[in-house]
């Protein structure tokens, strides 16, 4: 079979609502060589490593762990472009800490059509269809011991104005709802009653060489209950980037982690003529 035309958009192709690489078959029952075959006859030992050499065009590699590392952060990247709302700057703050790479890797996407087509190439666009897809193929077949998030995981909308636009009872239940959802996350930000302040702090499930435990990595307090849950939201709009802060904060310090939330909340802050 003659490889497929890609000029011709992927959802008039395939079907866009199912995992990139349905369409690959199984050698046979058990495991075994070769597992996946491809519409060209093609053999991989798995869809990632088809998506990874058929798709974006890169070598095959000795080292799998760094095409499961690459492609872990291209999903990661995929979902913050998806489902939130956050300025181009923090992105580029907190994802790639350099403008240069944060263009590099635009430009890259849209190569790779799996952005909407934008004259500046940047990533404040959004995804195409086959990035969908594909997001729901790295997303299930990730190794278990990265506890992803689910998919589907609720995440705030951003609001204008200082209220949010709900009352404390709102906010409240909208809250509670979020912190029973992240109880799964093995780093997960939740309020907490500090003395006699209200504030937020960062907990690490099953650290430690020796007897693994529930850690608590770093906290803050606010001046009060609206100042921390308005703090809590903000954190919460970013919940994907929870695991990647809760690993900086166990392994070089609470303060580390505060010096790149202050770089991150200010990153798109205009300067404005007092």
């Amino acid at each position: 079979m003659m490889a497929e035309d890609r000029s011709i958009p992927y959802e008039q192709r395939r079907n866009a609502n199912l995992p990139w690489g349905y369409w690959l078959t199984a050698g046979g029952e058990v495991d075994g060589w070769p597992p996946l075959v491809d519409d060209d006859g093609q053999h991989w030992n798995s869809v990632r490593e088809a998506f990874w050499v058929s798709r974006l065009g890169m070598a095959r590699i000795t080292q799998s762990s760094i095409m499961y590392q690459e492609l872990e952060f291209m999903l990661a990247l995929l979902c913050a472009i998806d489902r939130r709302i956050i300025a181009v700057e923090e992105r580029a703050v907190d994802l790639f800490e350099s403008w240069d790479q944060s263009r590099f890797y635009g430009a890259f996407l849209h190569g790779q059509a799996l952005l909407e087509p934008d004259p500046g190439a940047g990533l404040n666009t959004k995804l195409a269809p086959e990035a969908h897809a594909v997001i729901l193929m790295l997303a299930s077949t990730r190794s278990p011991k990265d506890a992803p998030m689910p998919i589907g995981l609720p995440t705030l909308r951003a609001h204008d104005g200082l209220n949010l636009g709900m009352d404390e009872e709102t906010r409240e239940t909208i809250i509670t709802a979020h912190e029973r959802t992240a109880q799964t996350l093995q780093y997960r930000f939740q309020r907490e009653q500090i003395g006699k302040a209200c504030g937020i702090v960062l907990l690490g499930d099953a650290l430690g060489p020796n007897v693994p435990l529930r850690r608590k990595l770093w906290s803050t307090t606010l001046l009060d209950a609206y100042a921390r849950d308005r703090m809590y939201l903000w954190l919460m709009e970013r919940i994907d980037r929870w695991p990647v802060w809760g690993e900086l904060a166990y392994r070089r310090g609470a303060r580390a982690l505060s010096e790149h939330l202050m770089q991150v909340k200010f990153s798109d802050e205009p300067i404005e003529r007092v």
